[in-house]
């Protein structure tokens, strides 16, 4: 949360964040909420994993007697839910789902490498990060590759066919057991990118970061004609398919955007949200509405009515009428208090 003024200055009062370490988030949390620091409201998803190739953070959950002692430190430090990471395995998330469920909270995250979708939502899961693990449950049984065959890999994610009764039958899967999708496409949209596709060819805002983020975003050295790139364009085409799929069948989505362009992603997840089948008005409740709801803060947060918090922005141009008009916040309130986005950008060496 480095970035904190740039994301009250994109018009984001509020973030879930689903990766840091604990003392790190917790000591930001704090800060912002304590008036120390500058930035949004920020509600937490305590990360674990287990050990293995995949392994993030430090918070390892090998046992159950370790999933125990890690919900209940996360819940004691008021985190609203679990974040399950890549190298779990069904026996540990279902020990963490059991214990988050007892305690209030809900769970969301990866499908551990060698675990199925389907044994996610078995294992207590309520939410899933990344809409690739659900084109993955819409193929055949066993036709994923492994993690090390990254073309192949690749090549199966693209041939997904959003018509077939494994399709249906993942939509089903979803929708029966009411779980959420954070699709953050936005973010595989970004590793299409090549020399010939630059980033800025369709996320604008790369032109605007700070110049320790302008070496990130420089025109990718790849070539056009690497077959990587070709499948990623055509994996984000299935990936945007598969999203308006859920949205028609009535699965919850909510828009994040991962480790992306800060403070712009989430106004690309939405232009993209659109593109599936969304209408403007959708795409932006799910990043209000829909997302207060499915963390249990839509008594406070989420629309703009008398007696919730003071949170709302003011854009120059109406979003409803286009959703690329999401870009243009000019003022954003956030707890009563009134920002101009200009100051906020420049702030943190962003162009406004």
């Amino acid at each position: 949360m480095e970035w904190g003024p740039l994301y009250l200055a994109a018009g984001v009062t509020s973030v879930r964040d689903c990766g840091n370490e604990f003392d790190f988030i917790t000591a930001v949390r704090d800060a912002i909420r304590d008036g120390t620091g500058l930035g949004p409201r920020i509600l937490m998803a305590g990360v674990v994993d287990g050990a293995g190739p995949l392994s993030l953070g430090i918070q390892r959950v090998d046992n159950p007697e370790q999933a125990r002692e890690w919900v209940q430190r996360y819940h004691a430090a008021g985190f609203a839910q679990m974040k399950i990471y890549s190298s779990m395995t069904r026996d540990n998330v279902a020990a963490v789902a059991r214990e988050a469920h007892a305690l209030g909270m809900t769970v969301t995250g990866h499908i551990p490498e060698g675990m199925t979708l389907r044994e996610g939502i078995d294992a207590g899961m309520d939410q899933v990060n990344h809409i690739s693990y659900v084109l993955e449950a819409m193929l055949l049984d066993g036709a994923l590759p492994p993690l090390t065959q990254r073309l192949a890999r690749s090549q199966a994610r693209a041939s997904v066919d959003a018509n077939s009764e494994r399709a249906q039958d993942t939509v089903r899967l979803l929708k029966d057991h009411n779980i959420v999708i954070d699709p953050t496409v936005a973010l595989f949209e970004l590793q299409s990118a090549s020399s010939s596709k630059p980033y800025s060819s369709f996320e604008p805002g790369v032109t605007r970061v700070a110049p320790e983020l302008g070496v990130v975003f420089a025109p990718p050295a790849q070539s056009p004609s690497d077959p990587m790139l070709a499948l990623r364009d055509g994996i984000v085409k299935k990936e945007l398919e598969i999203i308006g799929l859920l949205h028609k069948a009535g699965v919850t989505i909510v828009a994040g955007t991962d480790q992306a362009v800060p403070g712009f992603s989430l106004y690309r997840e939405l232009e993209l949200y659109v593109q599936a089948g969304f209408t403007p008005m959708e795409a932006i409740q799910a990043a209000t509405v829909v997302p207060a709801r499915v963390l249990g803060r839509d008594q406070d947060l989420g629309t703009v009515q008398v007696g919730k918090v003071a949170d709302l922005i003011v854009l120059g141009k109406n979003p409803v009428e286009s959703i690329h008009n999401i870009r243009s916040v000019e003022k954003v309130v956030v707890g009563g208090a009134l920002y101009d986005s200009g100051p906020l950008w420049r702030s943190v060496g962003f162009k406004d």
